[in-house]
């Protein structure tokens, strides 16, 4: 972290981050979701938009990130989740049964569906709403990161995902000693 820096009104401390946030960091997604009361919504889809916000101290090259190297990650996360009907493994009103060439999930209401097992992803997340989808989003980031950036000194990450123009669910989490910041 860099070091607070006096001037005659404050003391002022500096950090630095990049965003990411490219056209092609998208997914177009089927889910729905299941409410505090256990109801659901209907079945629906959305074209998702995806930003990535890191701040962190500066390694090699006076960077946070590298662009070249961080934007294939989360591209690959975005593709992976691209043309899919999402699903919560963790949600105690949907039942889920995995075969190898299905998934079929019954509702506590008795509506049941039966995807192809290969046009459904199923996230081990409590509901697939847009704040529990940055959540998947940003472990999935910083599971990668280890291996492909492992000089990278990150102070927070925080990942939005927008279902629709102007309408965000949006996760950060802060490490170290800014993790007690807020």
């Amino acid at each position: 972290m860099s070091e607070p820096k006096s001037t005659s009104r404050t003391t002022r401390t500096e950090t630095y981050a990049v965003r990411v946030y490219k056209q092609y960091f998208n997914f177009g997604s089927a889910h729905f979701l299941i409410f505090g009361d256990g109801s659901r919504e209907e079945l629906h889809g959305h074209n998702y938009k995806v930003e990535v916000e890191v701040e962190g101290e500066p390694i090699a090259g006076d960077l946070v990130l590298d662009f070249i190297v961080f934007k294939p990650i989360v591209k690959s996360i975005c593709d992976g989740l691209d043309h899919r009907t999402l699903l919560p493994r963790s949600n105690p009103n949907l039942e889920l049964v995995e075969h190898a060439d299905r998934v079929e999930a019954r509702h506590r209401d008795g509506s049941y569906f039966c995807f192809p097992r290969r046009d459904v992803l199923v996230l081990d997340l409590p509901n697939t709403s847009t704040e529990m989808l940055a959540t998947f989003i940003a472990n999935k980031i910083l599971d990668e990161l280890p291996s492909r950036i492992p000089d990278a000194r990150l102070r927070s990450l925080a990942v939005s995902v927008e279902e629709s123009p102007g309408q965000a669910g949006i996760f950060k989490v802060r490490f170290g000693s800014d993790a007690a910041a807020d």
